[in-house]
């Protein structure tokens, strides 16, 4: 039988997939902000700032898209989703707070987004390692 482009998509969590999708589109808004747009930081270590949180931005934006085509079960999906948009909001969001508008208040919420990515991570991680073990018995 063959694959066709429409059937790709079946296989994927839409869910996730528009999360991600969403994601990419205010990263890429965003980063236009912080380049062209006038509230573009001008102090150098601000720039090298809001480029660190565009990275992690579009790179847990490109992992929740990765994300949605994994073969576990939504639960896991889901979860992992949403420790990766809590990080995204509170670690890039808050220093698109300090740099591009000037807000000082969410800086602490900069360590604890840090730590909602890595726990994205370890959540896939450890998913991975018990569909694995799951799947040998």
């Amino acid at each position: 039988m063959s694959e066709t482009p429409g059937r790709q998509i079946d296989l994927a969590d839409r869910r996730v997939l528009a999360v991600g999708l969403i994601s990419g589109l205010i990263a890429v808004v965003l980063a236009a902000l912080a380049a062209h747009g006038p509230m573009a930081p001008t102090d150098l270590n601000a720039q090298r700032q809001v480029d660190t949180a565009i990275l992690l931005h579009f790179v847990h934006t490109l992992g929740l898209m990765m994300l949605a085509f994994w073969p576990a079960g939504a639960r896991w999906r889901l979860t992992i989703t949403a420790l990766w948009l809590v990080g995204i909001i509170l670690f890039s969001g808050s220093i698109y707070a300090l740099t591009l508008f000037t807000q000082p208040w969410p800086g602490p919420a900069t360590p604890i987004g840090g730590l909602f990515l890595m726990l994205g991570w370890i959540g896939w991680l450890t998913g991975l390692l018990l569909l694995k073990r799951t799947e040998r018995r």
